[in-house]
């Protein structure tokens, strides 16, 4: 129903299976194109059969559908979609909701269970959360952390003493018992927290910056209403961890080093969210690199010697080394290598080391007191590829000077620490990669869309072409069997004549349910199956074209299914008379049209 309301159905220039009742088709207006129709619904008509539910909060669920398919349907400027629900929520429900995304042209939606306690938070809040993007692929194994976060007790992160027992349902003795230990992490934290209390001191309760710091909130959060509405608001809310690690999974965002610190600060333990790479990296940002020549010493700083607009994705830095001193700067570049498949991020690097006489940056690098041409290394996928470069002096004038062997030698173990140095922050390089392809994907995209048509027009041609030499070779064939009747025959002695042998008329193919394979265009079938929009439909009528093999999203995996355009004789092959089937489904084949002419002839 929310895809009625926000869509309606697909039509084209044929009637479709709704006339009578469809706005396109009833429209004394309608111009021929084809498309949807439009809202069929409105959101009121959409939200009635929610107020009839046992549970008003049930109908919540509705609500994500009904926002995101409108979005999509009337600005199409939603680009992604986070929910969080119980952890028992049936599968069924979370299909359907996928389903009906994937219905509306959503490239991806994924669902996973996280429980809070793996991601370093003081208590256990195992919930699901359903994951969806507009117009690209959700990534789940950015849900887990790159190393194990440490485990937090409640006593931890609230400052008890160790062997502290929570009570939470007084003297009552449940099958789950009613105590815990706060030498672990709490229990699933509700509304009820507000009557727990310390098994050996009555008295002593959870305040609401207790309550708050379990489910990740820092001390002090202004939470308002009465002390049980604050509890009802604690007990419900989306744990900022988890929000950290869903919404920055889904916007493809480094989130660890951020979750790292946030439970550092609200639970007061030093944060370590440090590599192994990063480790050797100290406070003051300048990280010394052992080259053949000695130590070099390479410190970030800012970006000043680049055009504003590149400021964003380019990390400069300072060199100091034996003989060697500059600055030089570091930018994301796609792979040039068209026979790789298409890069959602950056995997290779630019280093530009000094500037020309027309350059827009300013860097420069001096080896054994000569400063270097404008020089750039393109392409890099490690330190080592510096070696492939060979470098120049600068000279007042237009002749090239090549450096010495020695200069050339000392130059490339100074770009070589500067990548090093680089590489070893894949934090930053991550951060800097997605800005880049931020701001370059959209013209990438572009190009690569185009190409993929190219190349889908080019098959259909190709196709096309097949079936036109098919039809050739078929009509070959007859001719093969006809010419030796229509030859003249060898004069014969008179015999007596004896009675010509009836002539058997083609056998017509029986009909019957039949596998999609051994069906051929002409045919009379009848096929059940789903049509563009995923709705089961039956089609009757005379197959147009043999029966092809199609590559569909089902269920959020590709799979290979048949396709099969079935409608009145002389129609041509459209969406809106396609069924897609199953390979082990069959259809049922009325009668060869072709075989009972033949037969009549």
């Amino acid at each position: 129903m929310a895809f009625e309301a926000t869509f309606g159905h697909w039509h084209d220039s044929r009637p479709c299976e709704w006339e009578g009742d469809c706005l396109v088709c009833d429209d004394p207006e309608w111009d021929g194109h084809a498309g949807f129709t439009g809202p069929l619904l409105s959101l009121d008509e959409v939200r009635a059969p929610i107020a009839e539910m046992t549970d008003a909060r049930i109908g919540l669920l509705a609500e994500v559908l009904i926002w995101s398919l409108t979005l999509t349907a009337r600005w199409d400027n939603l680009r992604w979609l986070a929910m969080e629900q119980s952890a028992a929520l049936p599968e069924a429900v979370l299909d359907g909701i996928r389903e009906e995304l994937w219905s509306a042209d959503w490239c991806s939606a994924e669902c996973r269970v996280l429980d809070a306690v793996d991601y370093g938070l003081a208590s256990r809040r195992k919930r699901v959360f359903l994951m969806a993007a507009r117009h690209s692929y959700v990534y789940m194994g950015s849900l887990s952390p790159k190393e194990p976060i440490a485990t937090t007790t409640a006593a931890e992160a609230l400052g008890w003493p160790t062997g502290v027992r929570v009570n939470t349902r007084g003297v009552r003795k449940t099958a789950g018992g009613n105590c815990w230990s706060a030498d672990r992490p709490a229990t699933g934290i509700t509304s009820k927290i507000r009557g727990w209390y310390w098994e050996h001191d009555k008295e002593r309760r959870f305040s609401l910056d207790e309550a708050a710091l379990l489910v990740g909130f820092p001390s002090g959060y202004p939470w308002t209403g009465s002390r049980s509405s604050c509890t009802q608001q604690i007990g419900d809310v989306v744990a900022p961890p988890m929000s950290c690690v869903v919404v920055g999974s889904l916007l493809m965002k480094p989130w660890e080093s951020k979750l790292r610190a946030h439970l550092s600060t609200i639970y007061g333990r030093p944060a370590d969210h440090t590599s192994p790479k990063e480790k050797h990296m100290n406070t003051t940002g300048i990280t010394e690199v052992d080259t053949e020549y000695g130590k070099v010493a390479v410190r970030r700083v800012s970006s000043e010697g680049v055009p504003e607009r590149e400021r964003t994705w380019t990390t400069s830095y300072e060199i100091t080394g034996p003989r060697m001193t500059g600055l030089v700067h570091v930018q994301p570049q796609f792979t040039n290598d068209e026979n790789k498949d298409f890069e959602l991020l950056p995997s290779e690097v630019n280093l530009f080391a000094s500037s020309g006489r027309y350059s827009n940056r300013t860097a420069h690098l001096t080896i054994n007191g000569i400063e270097l041409e404008e020089t750039k290394l393109f392409y890099i996928t490690k330190p080592e590829d510096a070696e492939r470069f060979r470098v120049r002096r600068k000279t007042d004038d237009w002749r090239r000077s090549e450096m010495s062997d020695a200069g050339t030698q000392r130059t490339r173990a100074a770009l070589r620490a500067v990548l090093e140095a680089h590489y070893a922050d894949e934090l930053h390089m991550y951060d800097q990669a997605v800005t880049y392809a931020e701001a370059h994907n959209p013209s990438r995209k572009t190009r690569t869309l185009r190409a993929i048509e190219e190349k889908i027009a080019e098959a259909e041609k190709l196709e096309r072409a097949i079936e036109e030499l098919r039809e050739q070779l078929g009509t070959l064939g007859d001719l093969e069997i006809l010419a030796p009747a229509q030859r003249p025959a060898a004069p014969a002695p008179v015999e007596p004549e004896e009675p010509a042998p009836a002539v058997k008329p083609l056998a017509a193919a029986s009909p019957g349910a039949v596998p999609i394979a051994e069906l051929r265009s002409g045919e009379q079938v009848r096929a059940t199956g789903n049509n563009t929009l995923g709705r089961t439909v039956t089609r009757t009528g005379v197959l147009l074209v043999e029966p092809k093999q199609v590559t569909v999203q089902d269920s959020g995996r590709r799979v290979t299914k048949w396709r099969l355009y079935i409608d009145e004789p002389g129609a041509e092959p459209t969406r809106s008379n396609s069924v897609t089937l199953w390979p082990h489904e069959t259809a049922e084949r009325l009668g060869d049209l072709a075989f009972d002419l033949a037969a009549a002839a």
